[in-house]
């Protein structure tokens, strides 16, 4: 059996090298079945559709069960049922009904985020690690795997995609049977109402995070395809990609010492969609010229990596200790749920009446949207880095 330190950060590699796959190249199958850019990002948007109801649903079956529940058996059976629901890929369904099959696949996954970020909250805690030590694993699982399936895909070809994610989801399944149970309870919460919950500070940091992942959404729908566009082979796609996660996995190591540098934690938080604000514009006006997306890939350190841990953080100082959980969820939903989704849709839309560089634009302009709401809350809340 494996450690509780040892367990988390296995799982959190594997199910990021999914990651590393099913974002940046699935657009890239979907545009080898033949479907529209529009179409494709209906097809992409369920894996942030899913995070809206999901969560909730998963965490309720943690939260409110008679006893408490090993989220280790709610991971093991969600990640087995999602497998099932992949080799449905392999058949050339038509668009409605591969919609389906990746709803219901992306639901059986939407669950493993918040929940495993409450383990590696608590191990963290418990272990006297930084959460960053944990977290980090999960970016080295995305590159590993950005790296070797854009290699696979140029030997194999973009048909195997189906192949390589069923695979991807086969080692997620076993790496969550090899899970510590020490660390995989959830102990119910006492009840608290939702008015002292979902206070106005509250809300305007879950508004501020659905700005900026809906502003992300446009990256992780149709970068790749964009790549492609401006003339970049597979494994140079996964090349550029892997840049944003080793500026990432640099900042996760050194996550402790980076902080110490900074008293107020949510003027960093803010920092970070302003940073957005400017990578984005960088990709439009870069052309497609490698040095220009270098160094908006290396912004990723601080507009994902950052800004991921400082709201983590920020979501354990704005709920109290009996509903960790459901702040995490609730970050979750507004987040990676509602502005995923719709960051996807919209950016497909725009990339089709417009042009493919106006999405940036887009996402651009929704990232500054979030830097005001985020100003409004750091004018009203300050928390101080640990």
């Amino acid at each position: 059996m494996l450690g509780r330190k040892s367990s988390v950060s296995a799982f959190f590699f594997f199910y990021f090298a999914f990651v590393g796959l099913f974002s940046p190249y699935l657009s890239l199958w979907l545009n080898f079945r033949g479907f529209t850019p529009a179409e494709i990002g209906v097809l992409m948007s369920p894996m942030q559709w899913s995070r809206i109801v999901g969560p909730g649903f998963w965490g309720g079956l943690a939260d409110y069960g008679k006893n408490c529940i090993s989220i280790k058996g709610i991971i093991t059976v969600a990640t087995l049922l999602a497998l099932m629901c992949s080799s449905l890929l392999f058949y050339e369904f038509d668009f409605f009904v591969l919609l389906i099959i990746l709803v219901l696949l992306t639901f059986f996954l939407s669950g493993l985020t918040p929940l495993s970020e409450v383990i590696a909250l608590r191990v963290s805690r418990d272990t006297d690690c930084n959460y960053g030590d944990l977290r980090v694993w999960g970016s080295v699982g995305f590159l590993v795997a950005v790296l070797l399936y854009g290699a696979l895909i140029d030997a194999f070809g973009t048909s195997k995609i189906p192949m390589f994610v069923f695979i991807s989801l086969s080692f997620i399944f076993l790496s969550s049977t090899f899970m510590d149970r020490e660390s995989n309870t959830i102990e119910k919460s006492e009840p608290i109402g939702i008015r002292r919950l979902f206070n106005f500070k509250v809300n305007l940091f879950l508004i501020a995070s659905f700005f900026m992942i809906m502003s992300h959404a446009v990256l992780y729908t149709f970068f790749s395809l964009w790549l492609k566009k401006v003339g970049y082979s597979n494994m140079e796609i996964g090349l550029v990609w892997s840049i944003g996660v080793i500026a990432e996995i640099i900042f996760f190591i050194n996550q402790k010492k980076i902080l110490s540098r900074f008293r107020n934690l949510t003027y960093v938080w803010f920092s970070c969609f302003m940073f957005a604000v400017v990578r984005f514009l960088i990709i439009f006006f870069s052309d497609g010229v490698l040095i220009l997306l270098i160094f908006a890939q290396l912004l990723h350190a601080i507009t994902f990596g950052l800004h991921h841990v400082t709201s983590i953080m920020l979501v354990t100082n704005l709920f109290p200790d009996s509903a960790k959980a459901i702040g995490q969820s609730s970050y979750t939903v507004a987040s990676y749920g509602i502005g995923g989704s719709l960051g996807g849709v919209f950016s497909g839309l725009i990339w089709e009446e417009f042009f493919p560089e106006s999405i940036y634009i887009f996402a651009s302009l929704v990232a500054f949207l979030g830097a005001v709401v985020a100003w409004l809350l750091i004018r009203k809340y300050k928390v101080e880095c640990d």
